[in-house]
């Protein structure tokens, strides 16, 4: 979704663009198993590449997919099942193995010979960001979600939802807000500056102060009053047993709806 409810037929040339870039930069990276990536990684990074693009663009997408809030995370079923097709145009290897996790049993990677001598005429409000996605994450499946999730057309939707790409715009500052940013004179900054070299040194002879006064705890003398102590603690302490329930845990739909999703800082 691009700031309007009409669906879009994705932008497949475009698409198969942005694979072919994922892929390459990921066959860069030095640890092997990162350069091997699986189709949640690809839909993940080709959604970020939609959601930068839309932060510089009044919230249009790159490829025009009509995502969707899909059991965790933004999906594309019509993405997901043109992938094979993708991978093999672009010449990309697949390996297949076996997973305890059904639709998470492939992966996609480059040759180390591969070779595309067609100039990447992607965006720059994509390549910047997304390159430092793949170089961080990888196919660091979790550390990715995790990123994703947090996004804002994410956390400003709930299950079912089409995804809101108004909401990756960044807020521009204004003439007036960039008037009432006080200017600094040199001497000031100059000051400020020390002010600030100053605090640090405060605190610097602080921390060492307190590391000098700081009690180095006494480590316990392991013999046979230890070992017996501790036995004998053990022997009165009660163990209760926790016993096994089964049922359905529901969760009030309203809690997609709270403010608490919006937290970029959330662990």
């Amino acid at each position: 979704m691009s700031g309007s409810d009409a669906s879009k037929t994705m932008n497949t040339e475009r698409i198969h663009e942005l694979i072919r870039y994922i892929l390459e930069e990921a066959n860069q990276n030095e640890e092997g198993s990162f350069r091997e990536l699986g189709p949640i990684h690809l839909l993940k990074y080709v959604y970020l590449a939609d959601f930068y693009y839309a932060s510089q663009n009044e919230g249009r997408t790159f490829t025009d997919i009509d995502w969707q809030f899909y059991h965790f995370g933004p999906w594309s079923r019509e993405l997901h099942n043109e992938l094979p097709n993708i991978i093999e145009i672009i010449g990309a290897n697949t390996r297949i193995f076996e997973s305890i996790y059904s639709k998470d049993s492939k992966r996609f990677s480059l040759s180390d010979d591969y070779r595309n001598d067609s100039p990447c005429s992607l965006p720059f409000s994509i390549v910047f960001r997304l390159r430092q996605d793949i170089r961080n994450f990888g196919s660091a499946t979790n550390d990715l979600l995790h990123y994703v999730y947090t996004t804002p057309p994410m956390t400003n939707a709930v299950p079912g939802n089409l995804l809101n790409f108004n909401h990756a715009i960044s807020p521009k500052k204004t003439a007036s807000d960039m008037e009432s940013v006080p200017q600094l004179s040199d001497r000031e900054k100059k000051k400020r500056k020390q002010r600030i070299l100053d605090i640090r040194e405060k605190i610097a002879k602080k921390r060492e102060e307190s590391r000098k006064k700081r009690i180095r705890p006494v480590p316990p003398r392991y013999d046979e009053v230890f070992f017996y102590g501790t036995m004998e603690l053990d022997r009165e302490f009660e163990y209760q047993q926790i016993e096994n329930h089964t049922g359905l845990l529901q969760v009030n739909q309203n809690a997609w709806s709270g403010d608490w999703r919006k937290d970029y800082e959330l662990p």
